[in-house]
């Protein structure tokens, strides 16, 4: 790593020593459990480690006890179900070798062990193959201006301690490979079983464990947000209006990400109040954070993101035992495009009340695990998500979730929708403007210029910028002229600034940040940077994470209209809409009107007539009926709809609407919605047939299956309105035989009342399945394949079928669960 001097990189590492030497108050244990998940074990030969989540390095520095050495690989390194990476050596690895001038060994098989270097390939070095680099950039783009990475990664792929060695994965990391399941580190033995190990120290026991990550219990209540009432009744919350709890003994839960004040969720009274952490404007456009289960909302203030602003979700880095990694969401005309998110960063917005349809995409920088390990949990997360970065990046990004999860290529492709970002040419994406370029940094990475309006915001990626040392590099020959030109040319003219400052050879010195104009440090926000390391004096400034600390440029305008593309934007979205023939849409948007109403006011009212079809732009809705035998309530939130059943079926309102904070409606007549949605002739269209079916399904109650579902009752309310819109009772007869092995997949099902058992086949051992069980066999289903199964009634009951073209699309629409259901044949 070239681009400072030694003496420069070896005064930041002590610096950086002294803060991190082992608190003498915590006595040495035996083994240790990690808030993020892992154990350590003391041995005679140093610590080892079992598990590496996330972010991991941070909690030994944390405790005050030294970051090991010696690694334990899980045999299942990737959590399908979060879409979290349990094996994230990394910054282990940089932290014993850049700071601690060590290796790190980590223990596993051989085939782990070659993952592992093609995970590190791609991190450490970047990738080896630029030969489609044209593709990156627009045509019009003079080929002298393509970044050679060949030439440039090289100038960054030096050992720091000695220049004149070749940084290498060999360098950083040492394997001791299980043979006949055992490994040996000097007098320590460890012994892989079938699933669990068991270390020797000096031939004596010292522990067995599991061979299975298990993040903490607290942490797995954080990550499984969506609750569920036990009666099966109704839902309570969705996950991203996961009920909050008033403080009452002053104590927080653990914190995933260190810069959200949570709140936990009250187990013993659910109703004590209804409401997410929201994100609250006033008529001035000044931002407030309504915490915890209070409704009393402040009056004039309504929940809705800026036109266009950045919400900073972290700004420290891999290092900062205090701080979350940087990550941040972009905010467009009422959207928002994650960049580079941090671990578990999803989860925590749902509880601060930002549902998943407002994330319209993410943006991948680069491939760095600081920056691109919460990218696969969004990924994951609801329904597919658009990423946005350039081809190289991509397939870097490819390559490496390939060997870390070990899903093919084109598995992980069919889990997403790319979008290339190019060069050279701005690009309108959710009607801004997006100028990408490639940064100056140890592997390809990407920062942007977006301009919105009048207003503009820079980011810088991470990048090593310094005018000098660049045009130094340039007269040795490392850099040919258009790329010095490039890199040293930014004006920083952009009314916000996002500029990293980590530590360099391969980050920006704040030196040279602090000799910017002051009118330009004003609107310069630094990032990848603890708050305690900026320089004093400097006149420099950490942007504040949290959604309250919101850099707004333009903020909601309340009196206007709700723009063509917002509308668009929100249909396209919502399921329902998908059998909507291009014509209908258009018909959709010039029909929706723009309703509004203040806080505590009635939408509609239970037994009225009604004449209107709703769909919520913003804001947050009760829904609720007091009638003794429908008594319920669930909450309803941007992208949500209501008010259909009046118009199909009874003509009177089922239920009553509260707009909890001031809300946003698009409404549609009673006469456009059969025009619209009908067949022109007062008969039902495909989208009406779909509300029918759903009206039928909650009217058998189908929602009370899924929550006795262990998996199901899991699913986001918008996933469980997509199974009721597609599932069909049917009535099943004792010893009736549903499907065959051998027979081709047509079906699945969830059984509502009755038993059932598989027969002939080798799951025939179990025992019987009852009401909440799904059966159906999942990898037939998404192949066209056979059978392995036979399924039977051995009690009269009634089944909820889903086809199987239906269930396919389902999952396809859900990419989280497609990964993590396609081997299940059934769920409990």
């Amino acid at each position: 790593m070239a681009c400072t001097s030694k003496e420069q990189f070896h005064q930041d590492i002590n610096e950086l020593n002294q803060e991190l030497k082992p608190r003498e108050q915590i006595a040495p244990v035996q083994t240790m459990k990690l808030n993020r998940g892992g154990l350590i074990i003391k041995t005679s030969e140093g610590p080892i480690q079992f598990g590496l989540p996330p972010e991991t390095v941070k909690d030994s520095m944390s405790l005050g006890v030294e970051v090991p050495t010696f690694y334990i690989i899980p045999t299942q390194r990737f959590n399908k179900q979060f879409g979290i990476n349990v094996a994230e050596f990394e910054f282990p690895a940089y932290f014993n070798f850049f700071i601690k001038k060590r290796q790190v060994t980590l223990i596993c098989d051989a085939e782990t062990a070659n993952s592992i270097k093609i995970v590190f390939q791609e991190t450490l070095l970047g990738p080896q193959d630029f030969s489609q680099i044209q593709k990156d950039y627009h045509p019009d783009v003079d080929p002298v201006e393509y970044v050679d990475f060949k030439k440039e990664l090289a100038i960054f792929a030096k050992n720091p301690m000695n220049q004149n060695e070749k940084l290498t994965s060999d360098t950083l990391l040492k394997f001791i490979i299980f043979e006949n399941n055992v490994a040996q580190i000097g007098k320590v033995k460890i012994v892989k079983e079938e699933k669990e190990f068991t270390i020797f120290d000096n031939d004596n026991l010292l522990i067995s464990f599991p061979d299975k990550f298990s993040f903490p219990k607290e942490y797995d209540k954080l990550l499984s947000l969506h609750k569920t009432d036990s009666s099966g009744k109704s839902e309570i919350a969705p996950p991203s209006l996961t009920i909050m709890k008033k403080i009452k003994h002053g104590k927080k839960p653990p914190s995933l990400t260190q810069n959200f004040d949570e709140i936990d969720s009250d187990e013993e009274n659910e109703d004590i109040g209804s409401m997410p952490n929201l994100l609250m404007w006033n008529k001035n456009g000044e931002a407030k954070l309504q915490k915890k289960g209070s409704i009393e909302v402040n009056e004039g203030l309504t929940f809705q993101a800026p036109e266009f602003g950045v919400t900073v979700l972290g700004c420290s880095h891999g290092f900062d035992p205090k701080g979350s990694t940087s990550g941040y969401i972009f905010w467009i005309n009422g959207r928002g495009i994650m960049v580079d998110p941090p671990p578990y960063t999803s989860y925590h917005l749902k509880k601060m009340g930002i549902p998943p349809i407002m994330i319209s995409a993410i943006i991948i920088s680069h491939c760095h695990a600081d920056h691109d390990a919460g990218a696969f949990h969004k990924i994951l997360d609801d329904s597919k998500v658009e990423i946005i970065t350039t081809r190289t990046i991509m397939y870097s990004f490819l390559r490496k979730y390939s060997a870390i999860s070990n899903l093919s290529q084109d598995q992980i492709k069919s889990l997403f929708t790319f979008r290339p970002a190019i060069l050279g040419i701005p690009l309108n994406i959710y009607g801004a403007e997006f100028e990408f370029f490639y940064a100056f940094h140890s592997i390809p990475c990407i920062g942007f210029r977006v301009r919105y309006q009048n207003k503009s915001i820079y980011f810088s990626g991470d990048t090593f910028y310094d005018p000098v040392k660049i045009e130094e590099l340039y007269k040795q020959g490392h850099l040919n002229q258009a790329r010095c030109k490039q890199l040293n040319s930014p004006k920083f003219t952009e009314d916000i600034i996002l500029h990293e400052a980590g530590v360099p050879p391969i980050h920006t010195p704040q030196t040279v940040l602090s000799q910017l104009p002051n009118q330009v440090k004003n609107r310069m926000y630094l990032v990848h940077v603890a708050a305690k390391d900026v320089l004093k004096g400097s006149g420099l400034k950490v942007a504040k994470p949290g959604i309250e600390n919101t850099l707004i440029l333009i903020r909601p305008n309340f009196q206007q209209d709700i723009p063509l593309n917002r509308k668009m934007d929100i249909i396209s979205r919502i399921d329902i809409f998908d059998k909507l023939t291009l014509n209908n849409a258009k018909f959709l948007l010039d029909a929706l009107k723009l309703e509004q109403y203040k806080e505590g006011e009635l939408v509609i009212q239970e037994n009225q007539e009604g004449h209107k079809f709703y769909i919520i732009e913003s804001g947050l809705a009760k829904v609720f009926s007091d009638q003794k035998d429908n008594k319920f309530q669930r909450y309803l939130q941007s992208g949500d709809y209501f008010g259909e059943s009046a118009l199909i079926q009874t003509g009177r309102r089922r239920a009553s609407v509260l707009a909890v904070t001031d809300l946003k409606v698009l409404s549609l007549d009673k006469h456009d919605f059969w025009f619209i949605f009908g067949d022109g002739f007062e008969g039902q269209g495909p989208v009406i047939e779909q509300m029918m079916q759903l009206m039928e399904a909650r009217k058998q109650q189908a929602i009370q299956i899924l929550f006795k579902n262990s998996h199901f009752s899991q699913l986001t309310p918008t996933q469980k309105t997509q199974l009721e819109m597609i599932m069909q009772q049917k009535d099943v007869s004792k010893g009736q035989v549903l499907w065959k092995k051998d027979d081709q997949a047509t079906f699945v099902f969830f059984i509502r009342k009755g038993a059932f058992v598989f027969i002939d086949c080798d799951e025939a051992k179990l025992e019987e399945f009852d009401s909440g069980s799904f059966i159906g066999e999942i990898n037939a289903i998404l192949q066209g394949g056979q059978l392995t199964t036979t399924i039977k009634a051995i009690r009269e009951g009634s089944i909820l079928q889903i086809e199987a073209k239906a269930f396919a699309k389902f999952l396809q629409r859900n990419p989280g669960l497609l990964l993590l259901f396609q081997e299940s044949k059934y769920l409990e």
